[in-house]
């Protein structure tokens, strides 16, 4: 496999694309020629969220310098923010969170921290769900954290991931990640449950670019879902989608 080096000046989104982590739905007209692909986040009636756009930064993850390239890019929208002193650790959210945000605490030169990853039963046919353990490391009262995530897809799960952080004792000032793909949250978000209720919580991404999602009774994705034109291991079936965008 051919290492993937940044270009001076290259947009990261072009970057993305050179490492093969972005899908895009091929279309003929409205028909959609390839597979919807499933989201994070469930709609009203407790299935996941669905759209034609997809993110995918396992594949990013192994080309360093590309890493490095999105958290300098967050980075610097933290420092023009001025948030770069806001923080004392960044806490990766495992798989790409933990990657992106440990080159973020590198570039920013911050301490380092991650959860583990630990699968909640699941029912087929759903996307995995999982909760997060920071056992491993100790935390002084009140230090002040900044949660690296890869994606930022919809923030559904994000009251949750804040209170199982929480239980350490520290103090979450602020969400930083590579994407932030939210229709809903731009650079503020407001935890509405658990210990930062009514906190404004700031939100920096290296790109920040919304992606149209939709539940799958949704007239525009309905007959793909009946003809179970989705993909609902996206990462584990990269292949599969990326087949049908050079098709």
């Amino acid at each position: 496999m051919k290492l993937i080096v940044p270009l001076p000046g290259e947009d990261l989104l072009n970057l993305g694309k050179r490492c093969s982590a972005v899908y895009v739905c091929p279309r003929d007209g409205s028909r959609r020629k390839g597979p919807l692909v499933v989201y994070a986040g469930k709609g009203r009636n407790g299935l996941n969220l669905v759209g034609d756009i997809y993110f995918n930064f396992r594949r990013i993850e192994s080309h360093p310098q590309a890493v490095v390239a999105f958290a300098e890019a967050a980075c610097t929208k933290l420092d023009e923010q001025g948030l770069l002193d806001s923080f004392d650790t960044v806490c990766g959210i495992p798989q790409g969170g933990r990657t992106f945000g440990q080159m973020l605490a590198l570039v920013a030169n911050k301490r380092f921290v991650y959860a583990d990853k630990k699968p909640k039963p699941t029912e087929a046919g759903k996307k995995q769900e999982y909760t997060w353990d920071l056992s491993q490391f100790e935390f002084e009262p009140g230090e002040r954290l900044a949660v690296a995530d890869d994606v930022f897809n919809n923030f559904q799960n994000t009251d949750q991931t804040l209170a199982e952080i929480a239980v350490t004792g520290v103090n979450v000032v602020l969400l930083v990640g590579a994407l932030n793909r939210s229709p809903r949250y731009d650079t503020i978000y407001l935890p509405k449950s658990g210990p930062f209720a009514g906190m404004e919580l700031p939100v920096v991404a290296a790109i920040r670019e919304a992606y149209p999602e939709y539940e799958q009774d949704d007239p525009e994705v309905a007959a793909d879902i009946a003809a179970g034109n989705v993909e609902f291991e996206v990462k584990k079936n990269w292949a599969r989608l990326c087949a049908a965008m050079e098709s």
